[in-house]
Order: structure tokens, then C-alpha cells, then sequence
């Protein structure tokens, strides 16, 4: 139900961003679209963004669960949710920051890749203790994920180098 929550939230406003920005441009021309057809527009993109932040969602639930399943965490499904959720929002806001401020002090290296990790591990690490894991279940999750998500930004590097 808090994943339907999540997207059903992320859905609403994309689909009002979406419809106050191409109503906004569609007034700036002179051959104006009608207002469904703006709804439609508006519609059919925001249920395209809400379905890659679905995709990215099930990634980090998915990384969480296979930790939890590897480890034997018993991580409850509510817990798994919230960190899933928690994950996702930290891994799209505030960690582009931090890979943008890496990459500009590193170049683009292995250091710049490592230190991202290093950050991912203690903000999820951060995130566990907001949500209230236990200190072992945070630090396996931690570390988990975060190396998950290292995997896939390296195979992401590699395949675009060649």
C-alpha cells in the first residue's frame, strides 16, 4: 500500500508540473492546443516518469531484499518498504550532489566512484538509524546496497566507454 502511496504521490505531481508547464508554453503560441489535449500530453508523461521512478524503486527493494536474503536480516516488509523508498529519494536528490562535487574534484577515476560508494554507505547508514534498524541489520544493509549500486554504476561507466 505505501509503494501505491509513493506512486500515486509521484504520478498527482508530476501530472500537475507537467500540465502548469505546457499549458504555460502552449499560451506563448499561436496556434493553441486545446486543454485535453494539454491533460493528455501532461497524462501520458507523467505516467512515464512515474514508471522509471517505479522501475528504480524495485531496484533498491529488490538490492534490499536479496541483502536481507543473503544475510538472513529478517528485515520485515513495512521496513523493507521504507528503506526501499527512503533509498530511492536519497539516491536521486542528494547524491547527484555529491557525485557532481566528486567528479569535479576528482575527474572522472575510480577515487571519484569510491568516494560516491563511501557516501552512499554512511547516508543509508544514516537512513537505517532514522528508520530504526538494528545497528548489525544497518550496516550489512548499508553496505549492501551500496556496493550494489556500485556494480551498476560501474557496468554503466564501462559500457559507455566503448
Amino acid at each position: 500500500m505505501k509503494i501505491a502511496i509513493f506512486l500515486s504521490f509521484i504520478l498527482f505531481l508530476s501530472f500537475i508540473l507537467l500540465f502548469l508547464f505546457l499549458n504555460n508554453e502552449n499560451r506563448k503560441e499561436e496556434n493553441k492546443d486545446s486543454i485535453l489535449l494539454i491533460a493528455l500530453g501532461s497524462l501520458l508523461f507523467s505516467l512515464i516518469i512515474t514508471a522509471v521512478v517505479a522501475f528504480f524503486l524495485f531496484l533498491v527493494i529488490g538490492s534490499t531484499r536479496m541483502i536481507d536474503s543473503l544475510f538472513s536480516l529478517n528485515i520485515t516488509t513495512n521496513q523493507l518498504i521504507v528503506i526501499g523508498i527512503s533509498f530511492l529519494i536519497y539516491w536521486l536528490t542528494i547524491d547527484n550532489i555529491f557525485e557532481k562535487l566528486f567528479e569535479y574534484l576528482f575527474g572522472e577515476k575510480v577515487y571519484a566512484i569510491l568516494s560516491v560508494a563511501l557516501t552512499r554507505v554512511a547516508a543509508f547508514y544514516i537512513i537505517g538509524i532514522i528508520i530504526s534498524l538494528g545497528n548489525n541489520v544497518n550496516l550489512i544493509t548499508s553496505i549492501g546496497v551500496s556496493i550494489i549500486l556500485l556494480v551498476i554504476d560501474a557496468l554503466y561507466i564501462f559500457k559507455n566507454k566503448k
